[in-house]
């Protein structure tokens, strides 16, 4: 069962989990998933909503803390894995190797700058699922210096990948693992998943969806959107929300949506998050909460 929790920011979609996991207690196990720099507030507040004995059937989790627990559960605590450092040092051999062949990064390759943005860029194409053919495939739709740079881009990309996936080694990065790992193991079987705080999900996340919405009692997920008004602001979550939906189809799963008002709060506050972003035009007495300020300059 998939649940489609939709609302704009106030409405109670995250109070809702709070609520709806400490009323189902032991009765079951949960998991609240939340990104990375949310988590440890998500868990105070779990804390205060649950009481003392809440950690006994609930807890928070990231995604890659979820592959930690998965990691320990199917045993593959024993595999090897590169810290940040590691990649570093993993780029700038490939790059040595390549130096030759490099038509645009060939003097940038040296700088310790240039080693950290490409290695986040790969980080990316990674969580994407961006493949070295794609890239070198654009290249042949451009020209000039913007064709050569995806050409050494690809070139770099699958050199990389190729020193990640060596033989006897398993340094890929953690959402991949936990893809590949989350359904052989039992550790969501039978429980419910809430998805609090995501605006979006990369491939590798909706994937790692697809298995929750197969193997857990429930799944739920929290999207920050006013499902009647189409803005541009919100499609990335309406992107979102289609692709659950679709995933849920695939998975023969059903979905269910509930939508969340936000209770009608005055002032001009609330007035500026509901209509500054807005197409439409709606004016308001500016009650004193909003003020613009000029400074004297940039400094």
């Amino acid at each position: 069962m998939l649940n489609l929790w939709l609302g704009r920011a106030g409405s109670g979609k995250s109070d809702r989990i709070y609520e709806e996991i400490s009323t189902l207690g032991d009765s079951s196990q949960q998991i609240l998933i939340v990104p990375e720099h949310t988590s440890y507030r998500a868990e105070v507040e779990l804390c205060r909503r649950g009481g003392d004995s809440v950690s006994r059937h609930a807890e928070v989790l990231s995604f890659r803390r979820l592959w930690a627990r998965v990691q320990l559960r199917v045993g593959a605590g024993g595999a090897q894995s590169l810290d940040a450092g590691g990649r570093l040092l993993t780029l700038q051999r490939a790059l040595k190797r390549l130096a030759p062949s490099l038509q645009v990064y060939r003097r940038a390759s040296k700088k310790p700058a240039f080693l950290t943005e490409m290695v986040r860029l790969f980080e990316e194409f990674i969580a994407f699922e961006v493949q070295p053919e794609a890239l070198l495939c654009a290249s042949g739709t451009l020209q000039g210096s913007d064709a050569l740079r995806l050409r050494d881009l690809s070139l770099l990309y699958t050199e990389y990948l190729a020193a990640l996936n060596k033989q006897g080694l398993d340094q890929r990065d953690a959402m991949t693992l936990l893809t590949e790992y989350l359904d052989r193991s039992d550790y969501i079987a039978g429980k419910d998943l809430y998805f609090d705080g995501f605006s979006y999900f990369t491939r590798q996340e909706r994937e790692v969806l697809a298995i929750c919405m197969r193997r857990a009692r429930s799944v739920t997920v929290t999207l920050l959107m006013d499902p009647e008004r189409r803005e541009e602001m919100f499609a990335p979550v309406e992107l979102a929300r289609s692709q659950l939906r679709r995933i849920a189809e695939e998975q023969h799963c059903r979905v269910a949506e509930q939508v969340f008002t936000p209770p009608d709060a005055g002032g001009m506050l609330a007035h500026a998050e509901r209509w500054l972003f807005s197409n439409e035009t709606r004016t308001a007495e500016n009650d004193g909460s909003i003020r613009i300020l000029e400074a004297g300059s940039i400094d």
